[in-house]
């Protein structure tokens, strides 16, 4: 019977495990995407201000 107990406890034990680490890969995917949209953001943010720069060094430059 103690060997029963055993198993048992070992297996609540592996279940906990499993419940938490399902829970922070939930969080983890969530943080990615989060990054992620921010890595585009800042991408986009970046080519505008680029093209915004290139022209008015072009006008300053006396470009057409």
């Amino acid at each position: 019977m103690s060997t029963d107990r055993e198993v048992l406890d070992r297996l609540v034990r592996i279940e906990t495990k499993l419940d938490a680490q399902l829970t922070r890969s939930d969080d983890h995917e969530g943080r990615l995407r989060r990054l992620e949209r921010a890595l585009w953001l800042v991408t986009g943010a970046a080519a505008a201000g680029g093209g915004a720069i290139g022209a008015l060094a072009q006008r300053v430059m006396g470009g057409v």
